[in-house]
């Protein structure tokens, strides 16, 4: 089906451009028309809209086309070949003299057959033409003019789109079954023990939890007109790193893995032996009988990790020959791999996951837990995609921290990147957009207390006001927190805030000694009266 492409030519100033491209087989004479109008490296059908101010006289106006770089245009059209013919350009309904058709590299002019009144104006280059797309995907516009002023000048028009010939296709590890709110394709760290407690855990035998998360091989944006080849394969294979010598240590180091169907793998649970394994194991899991140009196929699948140590699980789709579309006019593709990904998983002893809430405007929070890693770039990952542009929206805006010591503040965004990490036993506001489609799960790794060799969690604080951390993955009373200086000259005044959607003060809040708990996830302000020291 065609589209009409619309240019306003008036003034000699362009009102609105629109241009579209119905594509075809680049074998016409069956009059095979692509389901997918704009596909690259194509043969395609033009109609071109346009408003003139002045009208165009018969035999002596012309019109001109120049289509962008990349497209294809006859120097002589196709049918006859080395002529154009009568009608492969038609003008508000009336077929262009071939002899009056001229082309200079990827511009044609021709002169109109009748006389044309000013105002609109449909050109239409049909197959016969034989004008192909361009052969790279993306936006492109043309140039519309005529020989009569005030029309004479090019006039680009409104951005049109080319999409691949040909789909590409990939892998999307997706852990948000476990841990809902997480960017997608965003890979955790993993506890050898399994992550027992959570949404997506599931107990596989005594001990041992599984987690849940989805895998994906689908087609990648932008979907192109045909697949490349008529059906897939798909793979995996584990390459695994215990941290420790498994002989020394533990002599079953086994990462277990299911995968529901629609699999060729049909064991049920499969269960590595990272030790004893020499070479990666190829496994296969799936065959796609007709891929489409469209083709999505998603597994819920469990995983679980003995041992601490570095994994990478690969997936691959491969080719293993077929007839493809002659639309693109591509030779067979045989035994080619398609797509892989390779998903690389850090596994740690002693692992806890704590959450904090973001909502619109300011927030007041800290790290529940002390982060496996520090580097704020790192932590922000865990984040949904939306959160950071994925959308076109940024609705993380900055995150300021305060040293109290120093008397200084140090901000990630706002164009400005002085603060590079977060730890445990700070605290921080974060200034998120308003108004947000509604909050977000910030998810943060870590452990509940310093590992060995690292001394136990002490955090110093300035006489004044200092801005502390609660580390802890539960609520719990603040005497409690802070034991050592309840009932002491150094007793804090404490203050959390509510994120109540105000710019205000009324989101300030005083925390009772002996009523109130602190808050897992969320930052306070301490007036200290002299110098302390915080003992978790």
């Amino acid at each position: 089906m065609r589209k009409i492409i619309s240019i306003l030519l008036t003034l000699g100033v362009v009102l609105g451009l629109t241009l579209a491209a119905a594509p075809a087989s680049a074998d016409v004479t069956k009059a095979v028309v692509s389901t997918d109008p704009d596909c690259a490296c194509v043969v395609a059908a033009y109609n071109i809209s346009f408003n003139t101010t002045a009208s165009l006289t018969e035999g002596v106006t012309c019109v001109c086309i120049d289509f962008p770089a990349g497209t294809t245009v006859p120097a002589t059209g196709v049918y006859p070949a080395g002529a154009w013919k009568d009608g492969e350009i038609v003008i508000n309904g009336y077929s262009v003299f071939a002899e009056e058709i001229t082309v200079t590299g990827t511009e044609v002019c021709f002169l109109a057959p009748v006389d044309i009144p000013a105002g609109p104006i449909l050109v239409e280059f049909s197959l016969g033409a034989g004008i192909k797309n361009p052969c790279e995907a993306g936006k492109y516009k043309l140039e519309v003019y005529t020989c009569r002023a005030p029309d004479a000048t090019p006039v680009l028009s409104q951005p049109y789109t080319i999409i691949p010939c040909y789909s590409s296709y990939g892998f999307t590890w997706d852990s948000s079954p476990t841990y809902p709110g997480i960017a997608k394709g965003f890979l955790p760290p993993f506890k050898a023990c399994g992550q027992e407690g959570f949404p997506g855990a599931v107990e596989f035998e005594t001990g041992k939890f599984q987690n849940a998360f989805n895998l994906t091989f689908g087609a990648l944006p932008p979907v192109g007109c045909e697949s490349p080849c008529s059906a897939v394969e798909i793979y995996m294979s584990l390459i695994a790193a215990p941290q420790f010598p498994c002989a020394e240590v533990d002599p079953h180091a086994t990462v277990t893995l299911n995968l529901s169907t629609p699999s060729e793998w049909t064991g049920g649970e499969l269960v590595w032996d990272a030790c004893s394994m020499l070479e990666p194991e190829e496994i296969l899991i799936h065959k796609i009988a007709t891929l489409e140009a469209d083709t999505s196929v998603t597994w819920e699948g469990l995983i679980h990790f003995d041992t601490v140590g570095s994994y990478t699980i690969k997936f691959w789709a491969v080719c293993p020959g077929g007839t493809v579309g002659d639309i693109c006019q591509q030779t067979d593709i045989e035994d080619v791999i398609l797509a892989e990904k390779s998903f690389d998983f850090e596994v740690h002893q002693w692992k806890d996951a704590g959450k904090i809430t973001l909502d619109e405007k300011w927030n007041l929070i800290s790290l529940p837990l002390v982060p496996f890693d520090t580097d704020i770039d790192v932590l922000l990952g865990s984040l949904p995609a939306a959160a950071k542009n994925a959308d076109g929206v940024d609705d993380l805006i900055s995150i300021w921290g305060y040293d109290r010591c120093s008397d200084t503040w140090s901000v990630y965004g706002n164009g400005q990147s002085s603060l590079t990490d977060m730890v445990d036993g700070a605290s921080y506001w974060v200034r998120m957009s308003y108004p947000m489609a509604g909050n977000y799960t910030w998810w943060v790794w870590g452990t509940a207390r310093a590992m060995p060799p690292s001394a136990p969690s002490a955090y110093s604080m300035c006489a004044g006001w200092n801005m502390f951390g609660f580390t802890s993955l539960s609520d719990i009373l603040v005497d409690t927190y802070l034991w050592n200086l309840v009932g002491t000259a150094n007793e804090p005044l404490v203050y959390g805030w509510d994120n109540t959607g105000d710019w205000t003060t009324s989101g300030w809040n005083l925390i009772t000694f002996g009523a109130d708990n602190l808050v897992s996830g969320q930052g306070y302000w301490g007036a200290f009266p002299a110098a302390a020291t915080i003992i978790p």
